[in-house]
């Protein structure tokens, strides 16, 4: 899992929602901009559900995850009746 190309895109993405921002740009070049952005999410979302990343972050285990935080942060079931 190569997660310096991940990193570089969430990277440019922030510079790209910065710049989206930025007065001195043009409108045509912040609608230009705005249409990266959503090919940058696109990207970084495909890489994020794809089987490799999954596989490194040990996605399958995400149910037993899930249910790990519910109980612990639900305070009804910690308190008593």
């Amino acid at each position: 899992m190569d997660l310096k190309e991940l990193t570089d895109l969430i990277a440019v993405r922030q510079y790209v929602v910065n710049a989206t921002g930025n007065m001195t740009l043009d409108r045509p070049t912040v609608n230009e901009i705005n249409g990266i952005l959503i090919l940058l999410d696109k990207k970084i979302v495909g890489i994020l559900k794809g089987a490799e990343f999954k596989d490194y972050i040990g996605y399958e285990g995400v149910k037993q995850a899930i249910e790990d935080v519910v109980r612990i942060t639900n305070i009804k079931s910690g308190l008593k009746k």
